[in-house]
């Protein structure tokens, strides 16, 4: 099983100055029987913290426990998920949208690249962060660091709520608030930095967010929309809950391989196998 060293665009810093280098390995049955098991039971952060923990091998030169993943900014853990669906499928992702014009709403197949996805290292080095916000009673100083994974799992209950799940991060990032010209700390978030604060994040972390721009073939309508590249590879492997098994059977049956050694083996392993199956009982299946 072939890991490779990738470079993460944020980073972290550590013994030594600041990492941004880790280690990722394709996922394998063992990942994929996991996310079917238990996959749909867990909310996206969590299960995006799980899937990478046991697929990312090294985070500079610690172990990539769930701790680790999560303390990892939104960012990072997009490329991380980049990295390991390029490692597990390849570079090419094709998908499928419809146009959301009003009246249009045809199909439209797309054709991306993970290399084209995936940002260099961000010019910045630092875990925090300070902007000014200019607000009609006066301006701010905000001292504030990005978003990680834990801070997504423990928003994530509040998606549904409004725009609790946005205050939550905010009220978790920002570190001080300081009203310029008094000089003084405020002890609630003013609502001008609330509003402020979240593209400031996004323009020192543009990773956590895939936005594709887009034109329709069929309108000519020009629309944005996000790629989500967990849930896009969360679906690749579960899209067809008992093909896993179904193909764990096969092999089974016909080499007489444990259940554990096949669960080891990628998917991209499974189907060479399962062709040459194929092949040598005459037969045209397709897997």
């Amino acid at each position: 099983m072939d890991a490779a060293e990738v470079t993460l665009p944020g980073g972290w810093p550590g013994k030594g100055g600041w990492h941004r280098a880790a280690v990722v390995r394709p996922a394998t049955g063992r990942e994929e029987a996991f996310l079917v098991e238990r996959g749909g039971s867990l909310l996206p952060a969590t299960r995006a913290t799980e899937l990478l923990s046991r697929c990312v091998r090294r985070l500079g030169s610690r172990r990539a426990t769930p701790e680790a993943v999560r303390s990892l900014g939104v960012g990072d853990r997009e490329a991380l998920m980049l990295h390991l669906r390029r490692l597990t499928f390849g570079d090419r992702i094709s998908c499928t949208l419809r146009c959301p014009g009003d009246e249009c709403d045809e199909p439209m197949d797309l054709e991306l690249d993970v290399g084209e996805l995936l940002l260099p290292p961000y010019p910045h080095q630092r875990a925090i962060h300070q902007a000014t916000v200019e607000a009609s009673e006066g301006s701010y100083r905000v001292r504030f660091r990005l978003p990680t994974g834990a801070d997504l799992e423990a928003a994530a209950p509040l998606a549904g709520a409004g725009d609790a799940a946005v205050n939550l991060l905010l009220e978790r990032c920002v570190g001080e608030v300081v009203e310029q010209s008094s000089g003084r700390p405020v002890s609630a978030l003013p609502p001008a930095v609330a509003q402020a604060l979240p593209e400031k994040m996004a323009q020192l972390d543009p990773q956590a967010e895939i936005l594709l721009d887009l034109t329709c073939p069929a309108c000519g309508a020009a629309f944005i929309v996000p790629f989500d590249a967990a849930d896009y590879f969360y679906r690749e492997l579960c899209g067809d809950r008992l093909g896993l098994y179904r193909q764990v059977h096969l092999l089974a049956f016909h080499y007489h391989w444990s259940e554990a050694g096949i669960l080891r083996l990628t998917p991209g392993k499974r189907r060479v196998y399962l062709e040459l199956l194929a092949d040598g009982l005459g037969g045209s299946e397709s897997w």
